[in-house]
């Protein structure tokens, strides 16, 4: 029996077993997907990080630049559940992709080309270690406004994670430079562990812990809690004499009495399967990272972040005759909560705005187009993001957890707009995804053939003229996200669908600033 029909078996059965199906039915599980390439993995020498962001419940899209800022003094940061944590009062400029009103889902870009997203990973741990609350949400914007390279950012997420305790229940922090890609887990209260990415391999987090055997004393390669390994012993996680070499995701993930119960397994091993070209038994215990078949390009982490297991006995499109893919009894890596997605291509060699080279989606992967976007910049269009564009903690943290002003001004996003467009495909997928596909598809291709002249164009003026490179940035990204929004329109049109209001055409409103366009029936005092 060959092993795609034996793995087909084990899903079946699978399938039938009361733990997926309650899984299934009540929508408690974890959809996020990562993918981590090496700098000698990829086909231009950079580091890529893939990320779909899925969440559960009514989830707005904003996307802001927030400038450097200096407070001229020392400060308490707030942490949000009474902790505080003391800075020196200068903060990073970073792109902010905010996930309202969720707590663990915003991803950032600073200034230094950090890239950080994350995964949710549950863990065993049921005490909670914490100072005045512990820390969450503030993590990762704390690491976007401080830490200058990957490193500093892992040192930083542990450094938090001891003082104040993590509030979670676990978490992987997928964080990476134009030099380096790491992994940091975070346990419930004050364990974590982080291992970094060879540069000729990739890593895959799928909403499980995947960093297995741990070497705190290679500093080059781990970094963790002092106490991650006594810690596990202590509390009958990790057996020496029984269990041999100290294995984090043995001893600390959550466990399951079925290794498709999460239905990350599935998931982990599609990609594995993606990505290097070769079979992979279904419940093996994957390595932390494996050697692509191929260099990996940014078309393939595309495809890989729409997938929906094509081609393999698990076909979650079934010609559509089960209706949306994204809805299947087992969950594909593009999937029903998949809310937006993010590629960085990070090269610290590159010149200023090029360092990190993004692609980001406002909606699900399958339904629309990847946008053309930097880390440096100005501003971004209007129809991007709502709210200030100037840093106050207070303000950011308000906004984000009581929502309401941006769910009374969402109809001024595109992220609005290409929902409607997606819920109407939803509905009919298979009579209507061939159609969206196509505006895709020509849209994005044209994105990606045009984006190699552009950075040529822009690397030799960033030499003569900074300034004028930035605003050169700030115009290609506003002529491709117009370009993004009258394909929207154009989509929303053939499917049918009411024609927006003036104030929601979001390709007559092209100005800067995330600021709310003329003519807005909004109420601004939400916002501020």
């Amino acid at each position: 029996m060959n092993a795609r029909r034996l793995n087909a078996l084990l899903l079946a059965a699978a399938l039938l077993s009361p733990a997926l199906s309650a899984a299934t039915r009540d929508g408690r599980h974890f959809d996020c997907y990562t993918i981590l390439v090496g700098k000698a993995a990829s086909a231009d020498g950079s580091v890529l990080l893939a990320h779909n962001e899925d969440d559960w419940g009514d989830n707005i899209v904003n996307v802001r630049r927030i400038p450097p800022h200096d407070y001229g003094r020392e400060r308490n940061v707030a942490l949000g559940r009474g902790a505080h944590y003391r800075t020196d009062g200068r903060t990073a400029g970073f792109l902010w992709i905010e996930v309202a009103p969720q707590e663990y889902s915003d991803s950032f870009v600073n200034e230094h080309g950090v890239v950080l997203v994350s995964d949710s990973c549950p863990t065993r741990e049921t005490e909670s270690d914490l100072t005045d609350g512990g820390i969450g949400y503030m993590l990762r914007r704390i690491i976007a406004e401080k830490a200058r390279t990957a490193r500093e950012a892992v040192a930083l997420a542990g450094a938090l994670i001891e003082q104040f305790g993590y509030r979670d229940s676990g978490r992987t922090y997928a964080v990476a430079d134009g030099n380096e890609a790491w992994l940091v887990a975070a346990v419930r209260g004050r364990r974590w562990v982080a291992q970094r990415v060879p540069d000729d391999e990739v890593a895959i987090l799928p909403n499980h812990m995947t960093i297995r055997r741990v070497d705190l004393g290679d500093s080059a390669r781990f970094q963790g809690s002092a106490d991650l390994v006594s810690y596990a012993e202590a509390h009958g996680w990790y057996n020496p004499e029984k269990d041999g070499l100290f294995d984090f995701k043995n001893a600390y993930t959550r466990p399951s009495t079925d290794f498709l119960a999460d239905h990350n397994t599935l998931r982990h091993w599609r990609g594995l399967e993606l990505l290097t070209g070769r079979e992979w038994p279904i419940g093996e215990d994957y390595p932390f990272s494996v050697k692509p078949a191929e260099k990996v390009t940014v078309e393939r982490l595309m495809a890989i972040l729409r997938d929906h297991h094509e081609g393999t006995p698990y076909d979650a499109t079934d010609g559509y005759k089960t209706g949306s893919p994204n809805r299947a009894k087992f969950r594909t890596i593009c999937t029903a909560t998949t809310v937006t997605s993010l590629i960085a291509s990070l090269d610290a060699s590159r010149p200023g705005p090029l360092a990190a080279s993004l692609w980001l989606t406002l909606g699900k992967p399958d339904t629309t187009v990847f946008l053309p976007l930097y880390g440096a910049g100005g501003s971004l269009p209007a129809g991007f993001g709502l709210g200030p564009q100037t840093h106050d903690d207070e303000s950011f943290y308000r906004q984000h957890f009581e929502a309401a002003g941006f769910k009374a001004a969402r109809g001024m996003l595109l992220n609005a707009r290409i929902l409607a467009v997606e819920k109407a495909v939803e509905a009919d997928y298979g009579a209507k995804i061939e159609a969206v596909r196509k505006g895709i598809e020509a849209l994005e291709r044209s994105f990606l053939d045009g984006r190699r002249a552009f950075e040529a164009a822009l690397s030799a003026q960033y030499a003569e003229n900074k300034a004028e490179a930035l605003k050169s940035v700030d115009d290609y990204v506003a002529a491709a996200f117009d370009r993004a929004a009258e394909m929207t329109e154009k989509l929303a049109e053939t499917l049918g669908l009411p024609s927006a209001p003036s104030h929601e055409n979001l390709t007559l409103n092209s100005g800067r600033g995330g600021t709310l366009p003329r003519g807005s029936q909004a109420p601004p005092s939400a916002l501020r």
